[in-house]
């Protein structure tokens, strides 16, 4: 990418394939709760905010034990 500035290389984050503008195929390393979030257009804070009725009660059940 140095020696071609301004190439466009397209990303699947779906499938961890970066695609060079030669067409060569390079597969990456991708976090799963990263990959998640890209998915998903969510953040920490986001995923936590989606399944906080679900933390109320493991946290009440927590609390009755």
């Amino acid at each position: 990418m140095l020696e071609h500035p301004g190439a466009q290389v397209s990303i699947d984050v779906q499938s961890t394939t970066l695609t060079l503008p030669n067409g060569t195929a390079v597969r990456f390393a991708l976090e799963p709760f990263a990959r998640y979030c890209l998915l998903n257009g969510t953040d920490e804070l986001g995923f936590l905010l989606a399944r906080e009725s679900e933390i109320a009660a493991y946290e009440a059940r927590l609390g009755s034990v």
